[in-house]
């Protein structure tokens, strides 16, 4: 018997995400990055015959017919949620319809575009418009006034990236909301403070699915380690810590969080580290969840930071 599930409401009309594209200096990047084909299907942990069957289920991008499929970082973590969904016994229709829901398009103002996307625009206007038509065409956007011609050029945001970017940016859980009716709402941590109707919209019987905790999952892994530069996802001294405790080659690393907590990890004299306070410190690396972290080497020389100030002693 065929499933049918009926389209879901989101419920985003109340629970609506807040994306600041201005204090985001990392965006162009992250923009191209994350679409980058680098991530094998092996990588992701799913096999060949069963990605060619998600294919057809609607579950997984139709790329063009290849020896080696490459994904990039946001179909990468898609097929992680989708793997948990489905040994969870999520049914592939409500798999799929969170699917098209999570790489719907995120409406974003041009008059939040970075020069990098604007010039994007450009050379894409230039392609069809005299330059005077391109001039005038883009100070329509700039000023907010034709945003819908940026999905004409595919210049937008899914649901998927805005929550990454919450995620990374704002540390916040983010995470969707399923519900049996086939409800999905986004979920992000200021929402706790919504008032009532928060609480009534967590206390339906749902599954959470953590982006998060995927975000984490993929920082945390060694064998993941050369393509976090490449995505940004963590500056030049979070990746020397990182590495600094991946390598056991550190005196003593210090993450502040706040006044009232701080976590130091030694090495012994053979090298032996606490395994679970190691990944613990990472993965507060990764989600940016710390006030300050200073790392004194083996050497004597150290490196001390906060999130918004990185300096050498």
């Amino acid at each position: 018997m065929r499933e049918e599930t009926p389209p879901p409401e989101t419920g985003t009309e109340d629970f609506a995400l807040q994306l600041d594209l201005q204090e985001m200096d990392q965006i162009p990047e992250l923009y191209e990055k994350l679409r980058e084909p680098i991530f094998s299907l092996k990588q992701a942990g799913i096999a060949p015959k069963l990605y060619v069957d998600w294919k057809k289920a609607g579950l997984a991008p139709k790329t063009e017919e290849q020896a080696w499929t490459k994904l990039s970082f946001l179909e990468f973590l898609w097929l992680k949620m989708a793997k948990e969904l489905r040994e969870l016994g999520l049914p592939l229709a409500r798999v799929k319809a969170l699917r098209e829901y999570l790489f719907g398009n995120f409406p974003i103002s041009g008059k939040n575009l970075s020069p990098s996307l604007l010039k994007k625009l450009e050379t894409g206007l230039a392609k069809a418009m005299k330059p005077a038509e391109v001039a005038e065409v883009l100070e329509l956007v700039k000023t907010g006034q034709l945003d819908e011609i940026l999905q004409t050029f595919g210049i937008g945001f899914t649901l998927l990236e805005s929550m990454v970017y919450s995620a990374l940016y704002h540390k916040q859980e983010a995470g969707i909301l399923i519900f049996p009716t086939g409800d999905l709402v986004p979920w992000l941590d200021e929402m706790q403070g919504m008032g009532p109707e928060g609480q009534v919209l967590l206390g339906r019987t749902h599954v959470f699915l953590s982006i998060t905790q995927h975000l984490a999952a993929f920082i945390l892994d060694e064998d993941k380690a050369d393509y976090i530069p490449r995505l940004s996802l963590l500056s030049e001294e979070e990746l020397q810590v990182v590495r600094a405790i991946r390598n056991k080659s550190f005196r003593q690393v210090t993450v502040t969080f706040d006044e009232k907590r701080q976590i130091t990890l030694r090495t012994t004299s053979d090298g032996v580290l606490d395994e679970a306070l190691s990944k613990e410190l990472i993965e507060t690396l990764a989600l940016k969840n710390y006030q300050s972290v200073e790392l004194e080497n083996r050497g004597g020389s150290k490196l001390k930071f906060t999130k918004e100030h990185r300096r050498r002693i």
